[in-house]
């Protein structure tokens, strides 16, 4: 099993921002006072961590902007404020407020089915709210297209235009009652963008930019088509550090062109300009900004950590975050706006290994407060791939434990790092590698199903059939309604011991 977001900070500290930074350079007193968003970010940048563009503005006016790192192409050019990113799920934003302006102009009705505006949706009870609020019950196909691209089966450029057909043939059944329960659903999304197509006999792309990026003046904010790829002039490519130090493309899927859960490329300044546009009640009502986030009631009583189109979400001290992440590819990007104090703090990144996204918007806000953040450790990836394969195994594994039980660690560790960094070793013929980097995760993690799948499929590919089957079985004991693992445990325990 792949990548699961897990992060378990290492006994971060809270230092005065004077002594964010250990290099001896920054010991020297500047002539004036050091920016401490400057400060926070290049030790980000230090610890490998950073590169993209940021910005920090209260009450819409930016007090930070930066850009950091190269954008990702084979002369690593640098990045400018300028750049534009695929913004990912931040997308559905502008989805949902397409929606909601067209439920002003009542062209459609967020109670209506959505069977009503699209006749062949094969989820008759199924309602736009629901779509809206990832309350559908809806299975999500975006596996679909995936596994056309991987099989070749793709002649023509895929974005999603044909979801409702997909759906229609597929006959999957629901996934539960609509309205009963919260499951963020990327296909929800593009069923939403063809109904805005249906509704107004534009293209998704043409709306979006007629209705909403043309009157706020994003000029470098798109729907990525095949047709206007050539415009995006600034545009960042997404990487992937590799464990060795070099890195990887890890940027667009040819041929693949997601609409309406994805797909917009912009810039901090654009989305800043939207952000200010959103909560000053020019692109939609202040009641209509109250609904789209208030928090979606499932019919239960509970509420669902989204609204339309937006996430709902608390800091670690209580204040309430409104916005959006995206993650699609090397692009990783977060718009959050702190109402209480009207902070937002926008980040796009193109550095796939960047799990920093909700500490940095934290941190970020904690500095526009007058607060010093945490200091930025280097995550452990790098530092155990140079002993896995160049040490003992004996010795690395005393290393680790050594970073486990340290009061002040050198290093945070990351689930999704060492996932990743496990399967990077497990293509190599020897697989003891892998397997000790998946022990290691599992020794981090031991409360993760994801972490003892992957030691599971680590050991299966040494061979090793009796330890995958024990494996296997710990994660489903820690996840005993996954079809997933059930299934595994069934195969491998009929496999040869």
């Amino acid at each position: 099993m792949h990548y699961r977001p897990g992060r378990m900070a290492l006994a971060l500290v809270t230092l005065p921002i004077s002594l964010l930074s250990a290099g001896a350079a920054w010991a020297e007193a500047p002539a004036e006072p050091a920016d401490p968003f400057a400060l926070y970010l290049d030790q980000c940048r230090l610890a490998e961590v950073c590169n993209g563009t940021y910005l920090v503005a209260r009450k819409g006016k930016p007090i930070h902007r930066a850009a950091i790192g190269d954008a990702g192409d084979l002369d690593r050019s640098p990045l400018t404020m300028d750049s534009q990113f695929d913004i990912g799920s931040i997308s559905k934003q502008f989805t949902a407020v397409a929606v909601l302006r067209l439920a002003r102009q009542k062209r459609l009705a967020l109670a209506d089915p959505v069977a009503r505006h699209l006749p062949a949706f094969p989820y008759p009870d199924i309602t736009i709210a629901q779509l809206l609020s990832h309350t559908s019950g809806m299975p999500d196909v975006l596996n679909h297209y995936s596994a056309l691209l991987r099989s070749g089966q793709a002649t023509a450029p895929l974005d999603g235009s044909d979801i409702v057909s997909v759906l229609a043939e597929g006959k999957r059944p629901a996934v539960f009652a609509p309205g009963t329960k919260y499951a963020y659903n990327n296909s929800g999304y593009l069923v939403l963008a063809a109904l805005v197509e249906a509704r107004t006999g534009e293209t998704f792309s043409d709306h979006l930019h007629r209705t909403l990026f043309k009157p706020l003046r994003m000029k470098r904010t798109l729907v990525r088509t095949p047709a206007n790829e050539g415009q995006i002039s600034r545009r960042a490519f997404g990487f992937q550090p590799m464990p060795d130090g070099t890195r990887r493309a890890y940027d667009q899927t040819p041929m693949f062109y997601i609409r309406g859960a994805g797909g917009i490329y912009s810039t901090v300044d654009d989305l800043l300009r939207w952000q200010n546009a959103l909560s000053g009640g020019r692109i939609l009502s202040p009641r209509e900004w109250r609904m789209a986030t208030t928090a979606m009631q499932l019919s239960d009583g509970t509420a669902a950590p989204y609204g339309y189109g937006f996430a709902l979400r608390k800091t670690p001290e209580g204040l309430a975050k409104v916005g959006h992440n995206g993650h699609f590819r090397g692009f990783k990007s977060e718009l959050a706006y702190f109402p209480a104090s009207q902070v937002t703090v926008i980040q796009l990144t193109n550095n796939a290994q960047d799990d920093r996204m909700d500490a940095n918007a934290r941190a970020l806000f904690q500095l526009s407060q007058g607060k010093a953040p945490p200091a930025v450790r280097p995550t452990i990836g790098k530092a155990l791939y140079q002993r896995v394969t160049a040490g003992s195994e004996a010795d690395t594994r005393q290393w680790f434990a050594d970073q486990l039980s340290a009061t002040s660690p050198a290093f945070e560790l990351d689930e999704d790092e060492l996932n990743r960094l496990g399967y990077s070793l497990l293509k190599a013929p020897d697989k003891r590698p892998a397997i000790l980097v998946f022990e290691l995760t599992v020794l981090a993690f031991p409360k993760s199903a994801n972490a003892y799948d992957s030691l599971s499929e680590a050991q299966e590919a040494a061979g090793d059939t009796a330890a995958a089957l024990v494996s296997s079985r710990m994660a489903l004991a820690l996840e005993p309604q996954s079809a997933t693992l059930q299934k595994r445990v069934e195969l491998l325990s009929k496999a040869p011991q």
